[in-house]
């Protein structure tokens, strides 16, 4: 199978996923949407196992790596600028004392998770 191929079975899944997804959530069902999330990455795996072709490089992968750097980075720093200003604030509305504790432990988590996960990779090569 030719990688053009297998991005159009892809956006098909995708496609009929959300129209899946969509309509039982709109009906209040959850298990349905589940279930077709499970099917689809599965179906997408054996498909992209039957591609003969290379879908991604290394140069892909530095880009990824740095998009998602850089992407941390600044949502991080705007995310500390907004605690600070909702911890400012607090006197005002005392609920925004608890919305910027949670992005606060919310920005700790992905940080440690990323310096985590940096080690480990680090240490693999």
């Amino acid at each position: 199978m030719t990688a053009k191929k297998f991005l159009a079975y892809r956006l098909i899944v995708v496609a009929l996923l959300a129209g899946v997804i969509s309509s039982f959530v709109a009906v209040g069902n959850y298990l349905v949407p589940i279930a077709a999330v499970v099917t689809a990455i599965i179906f997408i795996l054996i498909m992209k196992k039957k591609v003969n072709e290379v879908l991604v490089d290394e140069r892909d992968y530095k880009i990824a790596g740095n998009a998602a750097r850089y992407a941390m980075t600044i949502f991080s720093a705007i995310s500390g600028v907004i605690i600070l200003i909702l911890f400012a604030l607090k006197k005002d509305r005392p609920d925004f004392e608890l919305v910027g504790s949670i992005l606060a432990y919310a920005v700790c988590s992905l940080m440690l998770l990323y310096s985590f996960i940096f080690k480990y990779y680090q240490r693999a090569k």
